[in-house]
């Protein structure tokens, strides 16, 4: 198919949508799972960007092969800076001990939709995701995105398995909530997004 590039993830379905972004430019992606050893890598960064170096320097290191990472976090306007998500979406703050738990989907949206109550029902979000791609144990390149979102305390009847918090964000193109978007519509979402990360592997292809 191709150069072999590594992403630093054991997610199947994150590696499938990387693999349509990056089949066009000639890279064949693998993965963790593709690898023998496990590999374990600790996100303790203070931004996306540093949790994603740490991911493509970790299977650059396992692997010797190109090796890229992505890390993700979500900012809530209004809410303090000691309980933002960051990166920590679903590890949310609860029980008497006020430490973060592992939440299930229900769980989840209790708690945010609690929260964005308390900010009068409806307010901004950011989704801040981070690329970063190791060619050698000396050089690696970085870019940071954002994407702006509405959160909301009144939530879609539809809920997504496995991403709840699409019934109570707000797509501020179509003003529908992402749970509700139809087919095409998430896949104008998802492409505009594919098209930032494609951008970025472009700048860099002929090094790897």
């Amino acid at each position: 198919m191709g150069r072999e590039i590594l992403f630093a993830t054991t997610n199947p379905n994150k590696k499938e949508r990387f693999q349509v972004y990056f089949s066009p430019l000639g890279l064949k992606v693998i993965s963790y799972a593709d690898l023998e050893n496990k590999i374990e890598v600790i996100e303790d960064g203070k931004t996306p960007e540093e949790n994603a170096r740490k991911k493509a320097a970790a299977g650059y290191c396992a692997s010797g092969k190109p090796s890229f990472g992505v890390d993700y976090w979500l900012t809530i306007v209004g809410l303090p800076e000691n309980i933002q998500p960051g990166q920590y979406v679903r590890r949310i703050y609860i029980g008497k001990n006020n430490q973060r738990v592992e939440a299930d989907d229900k769980q989840m949206l209790e708690y945010y939709t609690n929260k964005v109550g308390m900010l009068g029902g409806k307010t901004k979000a950011l989704w801040i995701s981070a690329i970063a791609l190791t060619i050698s144990p000396e050089k690696t390149y970085t870019e940071t995105f954002t994407r702006e979102t509405i959160m909301v305390s009144e939530r879609s009847a539809t809920v997504n398995e496995g991403e709840p918090l699409n019934s109570i964000q707000i797509d501020p193109v179509t003003g529908k909530y992402l749970s509700d978007l139809t087919k095409d519509e998430l896949l104008s979402l998802q492409k505009q997004g594919g098209e930032r990360y494609i951008g970025f592997m472009k700048k860099h292809l002929q090094e790897i």
